[in-house]
């Protein structure tokens, strides 16, 4: 019994590496309204997961970063991925940011994971150290303010919208830039799909190969124009891979960042089961 609970508890574990976390929040609020954001990890955008309890530790309480760049946690209310404001918010622009904290995962020969290093996991055939960023911008009372949007927050790995995403537009470029530990990431490759996309092949989505509607490289700046060619609800996302310092404990670390960009009116409707709570 205790072999098959073990088994069961890898078998969920091999799900983390699919997985993506982004911020799910409204692009307008009026100031009348409290904010209400949900820290989404799941592999079936743009629905959030309720977190499983072995991985709750991992994540950071969602972030809201002011127009005057002061930091704060909101607050967890209702399911484990909801969060909200504690109050009403001023007019401007905010950013919601989300962190899972970097946690090694190992893999076994089995094509099973299981979180820790080599060192706890010595019949593991691979192990990587993860931590991913998501972000999202919310402007309160048409109080659109740039100089906020295109501030670095200080993630490890993040993308920077160097325009107001909420305002992108279907057919046009829109310019992001990636910073790795604060400095520009050259020559990485940057993706991008839309809820309305994934619809089409959820079939693949739920194999863990979410169909994308958009690759580009970024420059020596960092900088990459992103292309959304359809409207719906983007995301778009950065991974980047180096070897760990110390082989004997774990092969390589991985930082994963995405961010959170309406594009029209158009939204996929594909989950009826899922209930959102906005």
């Amino acid at each position: 019994m205790k072999k098959l609970l073990v088994a069961s508890l890898l078998c969920t574990a091999s799900l983390a590496q699919a997985h993506d976390l982004w911020v799910t929040a409204p692009a307008t609020l009026s100031p009348s309204e409290t904010l209400k954001a949900d820290l989404s990890y799941s592999h079936d955008f743009p629905y959030p997961d309720e977190i499983p309890a072995d991985r709750l530790h991992i994540f950071e309480p969602l972030h809201i970063t002011s127009p005057d760049g002061t930091k704060k946690d909101l607050v967890q209310q209702g399911k484990n991925y909801q969060y909200v404001s504690e109050s009403q918010l001023a007019k401007g622009s905010y950013v919601i940011t989300a962190n899972y904290r970097p946690t090694f995962w190992s893999e076994f020969a089995d094509d099973t994971w299981a979180q820790g290093d080599l060192t706890k996991n010595p019949t593991a055939v691979a192990c990587q150290q993860a931590q991913m960023f998501g972000k999202s911008i919310v402007v309160v009372d048409g109080g659109e303010n740039l100089e906020a949007i295109r501030r670095p927050i200080g993630q490890e790995l993040e993308i920077v919208p160097l325009a107001n995403p909420n305002s992108a537009k279907m057919g046009k470029l829109f310019p992001v830039r990636v910073l790795f530990q604060g400095k520009p990431l050259a020559d990485e490759i940057v993706t991008a799909t839309a809820d309305t996309i994934v619809a089409r092949d959820l079939a693949a989505a739920h194999d863990h190969r979410e169909p994308q509607a958009f690759s580009g490289k970024t420059d020596k700046e960092g900088k990459v124009n992103v292309l959304p060619l359809v409207e719906g609800l983007w995301k778009v996302k950065v991974v980047h891979k180096a070897p760990f310092a110390d082989p004997k404990v774990c092969g390589e670390s991985a930082a994963y960042a995405t961010l959170i960009m309406p594009v029209g009116q158009e939204r996929a409707h594909t989950e009826a089961h899922h209930h959102h709570h906005h």
